[in-house]
């Protein structure tokens, strides 16, 4: 085992997570202490409204387009505030797959995989993944309607500051802009440094479980389903890149559309088994010590459990889809 990847990789998920995690903690209180709270509120409104969510959750699910760590830590922050409770937050991380999708199709995806794969290739993946988190949204909104939980407020009326929040207000008021930003600063820091210290041993824990060999052993499984969809054995390099990065996985099938004769059908479900390795891992690696650390245990394996099952089944049914046209042809 390599010890020097396996740090390098840590710093390297660390240096883009954990800054990312502190903004939301800080945009959040900032925002609180501030009046603009609810004009971020104001782009995904409608759709909270739908879900029976609090307003709250419609700053939410703004960051989740501009920066999903971030809306993460807002997210963590507000539920320990008791602003908002288990059911609002399981059902915002279901309908934030469609900004947080939206924001990888535009600024992520589109540029690589329109200029690797092509337009036709290209807009195909990214339309199919839209339709994924698209329809995730559209079960999260239903679920916070009708189906898991009563039509409550678990903290009575969660878009107003508590009595205390309000005292602490009014004294915010009386000192100067250096103070308060100050305080906040502080608090921010706080909130994030309990956080931190469960998610960097537990995220060092589960990225040296996955460099145990398991790429390896993922391709030998694949190999079965690679033969029976005719994929090239040179597919074997797209799914081992899915341990490593999107970017990578979207390179290696590029690469393989210019040197292979495969179908539009052959490269996306290449691509899509890709992706549900990639995400399947990123939610253990990634997400899964994350969530524990932002919300604990109990309600970080749910929203791991839940958004991972969503997110993987979605993907799962492209993949059976692209089959099924490719083995029985219109």
């Amino acid at each position: 085992m390599d010890y020097s990847l396996i740090f390098s990789e840590a710093m390297k998920l660390f240096s883009i997570m954990l800054p990312m995690i502190f903004i939301g903690f800080f945009l959040s209180n900032l925002l609180r202490a501030t009046r603009y709270l609810e004009y971020t509120s104001i782009p995904m409104a409608s759709i909270t409204e739908m879900a029976r969510l609090p307003k709250t959750c419609s700053s939410v699910l703004t960051f989740f387009f501009l920066n999903s760590w971030s809306g993460m830590g807002m997210l963590s922050s507000f539920f320990h505030k008791r602003i908002l409770g288990e059911r609002d937050v399981i059902v915002t991380v279901l309908i934030a797959q469609l900004p947080k999708g939206l924001h990888s199709a535009i600024f992520f995806q589109a540029p690589v995989a329109l200029s690797v794969l092509g337009y036709e290739i290209g807009l195909l993946l990214l339309f199919l993944e839209l339709l994924v988190f698209a329809g995730i949204a559209v079960a999260g909104i239903f679920i916070g309607r009708k189906i898991l939980f009563k039509n409550i407020l678990e903290y009575g009326d969660n878009t107003e500051l508590s009595i205390s929040e309000e005292k602490e207000k009014e004294k915010e008021k009386e000192t100067g802009c250096i103070a308060r930003a100050g305080a906040v600063l502080q608090k921010s820091f706080h909130e994030f440094g309990k956080v931190a210290l469960v998610l960097v041993p537990t995220t060092f824990l589960f990225i040296i479980i996955l460099n145990l060999g398991l790429a390896e052993y993922s391709a030998e499984i694949l190999q079965p389903l690679m033969n029976f969809l005719r994929l090239p054995d040179a597919a074997v390099i797209v799914f081992a890149a899915s341990f490593l990065s999107q970017i990578a996985v979207l390179s290696a099938a590029g690469t393989i559309v210019v040197m292979e004769q495969i179908t539009v059908l052959q490269c996306l479900e290449m691509l899509f088994i890709a992706r549900v390795l990639h995400l399947g891992i990123g939610y253990v690696k990634t997400s899964l010590p994350t969530n524990i650390a932002l919300f604990g245990r109990k309600l970080g394996l749910r929203i791991t459990c839940v958004e991972g099952f969503m997110v993987e089944t979605g993907l799962t049914c492209i993949v059976l889809l692209l089959i099924i046209l490719q083995t029985y042809p219109g």
